[in-house]
């Protein structure tokens, strides 16, 4: 906490900007505002930290910017919903557009612009649920040749492997195949290009894009484009990938636009869904007796070609995806901003351009809605628990709320329910320590760290348990 000093020096200069949000509880800032909450602290820690001290809606200090810290449902209905057209994103844009293209929906402005890049979005087409549910047997054959690989590994970084593994996969479902590993490295680079941005505590102008940007980034592009070309030369009716799908579906379809799509799509899922897969492996060894029950679930699946209706409908593995969202979201804060504009939110008048920090971190661990929350337990996803809190609601929006929701969180259901049923069937993920991992940052998502271990084959054969016995009762902490 600030001492008097500060806190006074802080009244002295911007006393006047805290007047017409007095009304809202907060810590009391001082000469820095509130800004030394956020130094060392993961910006998702903090904002659930309020809530537990400062109620659900609060305002915190950048230097001499108010800030509201929103963890009430209700509100965060209204900036997420009801009057979305009203808040813009945050400077996301500005940080990532270098690495991504002006055409991917998620940095378009509200109104107009959003629902314009939205309605051609192959992600967001009548069709596309039949795109979804064709790929999960391309997705199981992609991630079980990636797990023949990691297994002649004797050490991993699993939140790496995971990453390259969703990395290879996402390709097969986007353009059918995997491609070369000097891809990968170039959707790195720009990726750590865009974060530098995101986590650059000088202006943004000072920034510079790393050696090799520019050729790394019309290479990768470049590389969708060159698919397209093929594709358009030789269609196949049979391909099933979003390329060819799209090809087939949106004939006019401009091949530039659709090239920066199909790039986009992997910097909106490849990082989130490794993650949350990251986070589901740690529990998944904290709870032995989840893990059992998941592998016997999922050498049952692999009998016959897997389906999507066969992943849904209260299985464990979807049990098992919705609490690794839930405990362990990959994406823990959304920005907002106020219009340019005073406007009236949670009672008070905003200045023009305030900052909302949107969190589910705490509203996902909330002791007056869930049964103890901070136990790892699928069991609460079965008997109806799903449609009690299905996703984008007021205590469970891992992928965010409203029309802005990421545009390819079904897909990532679908990629997580066959990731979790094709590696648990085929291998135990060894984790060296169950402890709590150490959470950084990267590209706005949760990067776990220190998550090391191996892939340990599994006997093809399974026990004699029965399909349907529940695990012993998960009693740790996540």
């Amino acid at each position: 906490m600030p001492n008097l000093l500060s806190r006074g020096l802080f009244n002295l200069f911007f006393g006047s900007r805290r007047k017409p949000l007095a009304s809202l509880p907060g810590p009391p800032p001082g000469i820095l505002g509130n800004l030394g909450d956020f130094l060392g602290a993961p910006p998702w820690d903090v904002c659930a930290r309020y809530a537990r001290t400062h109620g659900p809606v609060s305002v915190a200090w950048l230097g001499p910017s108010p800030a509201l810290v929103l963890n009430d449902p209700a509100v965060i209905h209204e900036v997420m919903e009801t009057r979305r057209l009203e808040f813009e994103k945050g400077n996301i844009g500005t940080q990532i557009r270098h690495s991504v293209t002006d055409d991917t929906p998620f940095i378009a402005d509200q109104g107009e612009d959003w629902a314009r890049k939205h309605a051609m979005d192959p992600l967001a087409q009548p069709w596309t649920p039949a795109w979804r549910a064709a790929q999960v047997e391309p997705l199981r054959a992609a991630i079980e040749e990636s797990v023949e690989s990691l297994l002649r590994e004797p050490s991993l970084d699993l939140a790496l492997a995971l990453r390259k593994l969703t990395f290879d996969a996402f390709c097969v479902a986007t353009v059918g195949e995997k491609v070369p590993t000097s891809v990968y490295d170039d959707f790195i680079l720009l990726a750590a290009a865009a974060d530098a941005r995101i986590q650059a505590k000088l202006p943004l102008r000072f920034v510079s894009p790393p050696k090799g940007f520019a050729a790394a980034k019309e290479r990768f592009y470049g590389l969708f484009a060159d698919k397209i070309r093929a594709a358009r030369q030789a269609p196949s009716p049979h391909r099933v990938d979003l390329m060819s799908w799209t090809l087939r579906e949106m004939p006019d379809f401009d091949d530039q636009v659709h090239a920066h799509l199909l790039g986009g799509f992997f910097f909106g899922g490849v990082f989130s869904s490794s993650t949350t897969l990251t986070g589901a492996v740690h529990q998944l060894q904290k709870y032995p007796a989840v893990e059992e029950r998941l592998a016997r679930e999922s050498a049952a699946l692999m009998q016959v070609p897997l389906d999507l209706e066969r992943l849904k409908g209260g299985s464990w593995g979807e049990a098992v995806a919705y609490e690794a969202l839930r405990i362990l979201p990959a994406v823990r804060v959304f920005m907002r901003r106020s219009p340019l504009a005073p406007t009236q939110l949670a009672g008070v008048t905003l200045p023009p351009g305030t900052t909302l920090m949107i969190s589910n971190q705490h509203l996902h661990r909330d002791a007056t809605h869930w049964v103890h929350p901070e136990v790892f337990d699928p069991e609460r996803w079965l008997n109806g628990g799903a449609a009690l809190n299905p996703l984008g609601s007021g205590h469970f929006f891992p992928f965010g709320r409203g029309p802005r929701a990421c545009v390819a969180g079904d897909f990532a259901m679908v990629y997580l329910r066959t990731a979790l049923a094709t590696l648990s069937a085929r291998v135990r993920i060894q984790v060296d320590s169950t402890e709590p991992f150490e959470e950084g940052f990267f590209f706005g998502v949760v990067l776990p760290k220190g998550v090391t271990g191996k892939f340990v084959a599994r006997q093809r054969a399974t026990d004699s348990t029965p399909m349907g016995a529940p695990p012993s009762s998960a009693v740790e902490s996540a």
